[in-house]
């Protein structure tokens, strides 16, 4: 008798199909012994595979499984805790006559997505890693997967609705891999990339942008479609309007281009409209937080030094009707169904505010129902808080934080700085003042980065167990990621470990703001 066997439906979402596989993958690593992964449609065949597996494991999503409306019409499972909410599972141990007392153990999700979560809290309790794929870390062995009844759980809806990283600074390292390794920046490279995000419990992606182009480099659409397909949610960076991508202008422009050869909303309107419009109408149909606002080419300020205050605000006050104007034209005409964000970012955030003698962008009707997305300060500390009036805002707030930055007056990049009691302090401030909407870090590279990532995201997913609550629970949470990491090694080796992760954080906390200080107080 086999072990353990993966039953699912035919008509399961493929991107759950091939996550099982992944954890069937995992459960090989753990066991050397790789269970096979079936597909059927009724229940008669379940019980069929029951007579040959020890356990079967069977993943399915309300609202789109048979097997899961069959057995809560038997009264078999009770899925109101689950049913209409985002992202959430429940694991149901099953015995019945019927499967000749082979344990079934049902992992059903809310959605894709929280059947996904579930089939990696599977791979969770195996000991594997998030970072099984990204990193090679191989888990301690077993001889046999010991799946009990006490294991039964329900996981509630993640506590940021938004969670995800932005690859960026990914020049020389995330590319230099992506074409030695695969070619260039298409789905061999993301299906990685997803995976990894998949696994940490995050949902939303922006995309290489340095030299990358999303849209096109799948080959075409396919980096999209995968996206769509594995349940992942795609933005575009701060300053990236529409799906679109500054790579991608930077490629289509120029004398005769149909978008025209200016980055410039007031000389080369018409141009940049259709740039827009082509983003939208290629890949609106996917799953995207979409990106408002304009800023200049290469990230930088949009209008020259002459320019006033008043004159930045109505220029951008018009950009963003005409986004919304393009949005309920491409996507979907009740564009309040359509999630889409502004990021505060840099001058934008004063264009946001206004000051006494002109009235800035705040209440604007062109973002009733837009996520306004805060930002830190590049290093880590939070610039603005939305007041308790504002917190009204029907789109909700965002804070874009930072992990790695390229820029002036200091670039930190390719070595993990960042201090976990300081990414606690921030992002607990921010969820207790209402921004729970969306978070977004910037990784860099990803590359190095994969323990401040990882409580970041956990943050993100389960504010109740290492938020505001988890007082001086850094140290634990260190812990229990080199223990998660390292679980081969004993446990002398893993608490060096965590020190050692510990103590260089803090000390390259402290070195950092030194540094900054000095440049400073020189500048």
């Amino acid at each position: 008798m086999e072990e353990i066997i993966f039953w699912m439906e035919e008509a399961a979402d493929s991107g759950v199909k091939k996550i099982a596989d992944k954890v069937a993958g995992d459960v090989e690593l753990v066991t050397d012994r790789r269970p096979r992964v079936l597909y059927g449609t009724s229940q008669e065949e379940l019980a069929d595979v029951a007579e040959r597996a020890e356990t079967v494991i069977v993943p399915a999503t309300v609202g789109k499984s048979r097997l899961l409306e069959q057995m809560e019409e038997e009264k078999r499972i009770g899925l109101e805790q689950i049913r209409g909410k985002r992202e959430c599972y429940g694991w149901f141990f099953l015995n019945d006559p019927e499967w000749h007392g082979t344990q079934i153990l049902l992992i059903a999700g809310s959605d894709k997505r929280g059947t996904i979560y579930g089939l990696f809290h599977l791979s969770e309790l195996l000991g594997v890693s998030p970072f099984v794929d990204w990193c090679g870390i191989r888990p301690p062995h077993r001889e046999h997967v010991g799946l009990r009844a006490s294991m039964a759980c329900v996981a509630g809806e993640p506590s940021v609705r938004y969670r995800g990283f932005f690859i960026n600074d990914e020049w020389p390292a995330f590319g230099t891999w992506c074409n030695r390794r695969f070619g260039g920046f298409g789905t061999s490279v993301y299906e990685h990339v997803f995976e990894l995000l998949l696994r940490l419990k995050g949902n939303y992606l922006w995309p290489a942008m340095w030299s990358a182009r999303f849209g096109d480099d799948g080959p075409g659409l396919a980096n999209a479609k995968l996206a769509d397909e594995y349940g992942i949610i795609m933005g575009m960076s701060h300053h990236e309007p529409c799906l679109r991508q500054g790579e991608e202008y930077k490629y289509l422009r120029g004398k005769d281009s149909v978008y025209g050869d200016a980055w410039n909303f007031r000389t080369n309107r018409e141009g940049i409209i259709r740039f827009w419009k082509d983003g939208l109408l290629r890949r609106g149909k996917f799953e995207n937080v979409i990106t408002l606002g304009m800023r200049g080419e290469a990230d930088t300020a949009i209008l020259g030094e002459k320019a006033t205050l008043e004159d930045n605000i109505e220029l951008l006050r018009d950009v963003l009707k005409t986004q919304n104007e393009l949005i309920r034209e491409c996507v979907d005409e009740d564009v309040k169904r359509v999630p889409r964000m502004l990021a505060l970012y840099k001058e934008v955030e004063a264009f946001f505010y206004g000051n006494d003698q002109t009235a800035g962008l705040m209440g604007s009707e062109e973002l009733e129902d837009v996520i306004l997305l805060l930002c830190d300060d590049n290093y880590g500390n939070l610039r603005t808080l939305p007041t308790k009036e504002m917190r009204t805002h029907k789109g909700g707030y965002g804070m874009y934080y930072h992990l790695d930055y390229h820029g002036w007056p200091i670039s930190y990049e390719w070595i993990n700085s960042s201090y976990l009691p300081k990414i606690w302090e921030q992002m607990t401030t921010a969820y207790e003042f209402g921004v729970r909407e969306l978070w977004i870090v910037n990784v860099g590279d990803i590359a190095t980065q994969e323990f401040p990532l990882s409580y970041f995201l956990d943050m993100a997913y389960d504010f109740g167990r290492w938020g505001s609550g988890a007082v001086n629970q850094t140290a634990e949470y260190t812990r229990q990621w080199t223990r998660q990491q390292f679980g081969s090694f004993t446990e002398e080796i893993q608490e060096q470990i965590a020190d050692v992760l510990q103590g260089y954080t803090r000390l390259r906390r402290l070195n950092g703001y030194l540094r900054k200080r000095s440049v400073c107080m020189r500048g």
